[in-house]
């Protein structure tokens, strides 16, 4: 399989509006509108107003850009990297601490992946943006590695029969969290909420206890997988491992 292919799907567009400091909606060359979601970062709830607000200044109405299109979730909606003038809009927020990068989905941006995570260093050191607020906030730990609380749908999507990037990562659980922008986190099973019991909590909002774990990558010389532009296999077992699951009192919206 040729990842390259999937990755080099290329959009031009022109912005109409920014809905959430990682979205966007544009209309494609072809007339059609379409919502936009930035791949490799998101945005804090208590900072989303002025990440929005940031986006909307590098991405004024009528403004034309082109997308990397890397999917398309359920809802229609584009999963991809908005460039300007050549520049990463994704990479472009987090340089300058608006956003910070998104860990389940950095495999997107796997041939600059270097790039956002240095972007997001200098600018955590610099204390810009959302790093300054920080400080006196209670979101101030952006990326620890303990246990998260975690509110949303839980999603089962079968895997596809046919060989896929979907189906080499074994993706088939998601939870669409409850925030201003929805972000669509991959979930995984663990020791204590295995295969069947995420499947069993399908299509309900629920609450979960989840920690990120890193995902691996094969040798490319020595297993058949996807790979990247630097000719490694795509990671595999990366998302947040369930640790418990509840249903939420009332439905997620």
């Amino acid at each position: 399989m040729n990842i390259d292919l999937i990755e080099l799907i290329l959009v031009l567009a022109t912005v109409v509006g920014v809905t959430g400091g990682n979205q966007i909606i544009v209309k494609e060359n072809g007339g059609k509108k379409t919502t936009v979601n930035l791949v490799c970062i998101q945005t804090q709830s208590w900072y989303n107003s002025i990440a929005t607000q940031k986006l909307k200044q590098l991405l004024p109405d009528a403004t034309p850009i082109v997308i990397r299109n890397i999917e398309t979730d359920e809802n229609g909606n584009k999963l991809g990297e908005v460039f300007l003038d050549n520049r990463s809009v994704n990479l472009q927020m987090v340089a300058n601490g608006h956003a910070i990068v998104e860990t389940n989905s950095l495999h997107h941006c796997l041939e600059n992946k270097s790039q956002f995570l240095i972007a997001e260093a200098n600018a955590k050191n610099k204390r810009l943006g959302l790093w300054q607020q920080s400080k006196n906030n209670s979101n101030s730990n952006l990326h620890n590695s303990y246990i998260k609380t975690l509110q949303g749908k839980l999603i089962y999507e079968e895997l596809p029969s046919t060989r896929s990037v979907r189906a080499y990562r074994g993706e088939e659980f998601f939870l669409i969290t409850n925030s201003p922008n929805v972000n669509r986190l991959l979930l995984r099973p663990s020791e204590k909420i295995n295969r069947d019991r995420l499947k069993s909590w399908h299509n309900q909002s629920v609450e979960i206890t989840a920690i990120y774990a890193e995902g691996t990558r094969p040798s490319s010389a020595k297993t058949p997988c996807p790979i990247n532009a630097n000719g490694e296999c795509l990671p595999q077992g990366d998302g947040y491992q369930v640790l418990s699951i509840k249903r939420l009192s009332s439905p997620s919206k």
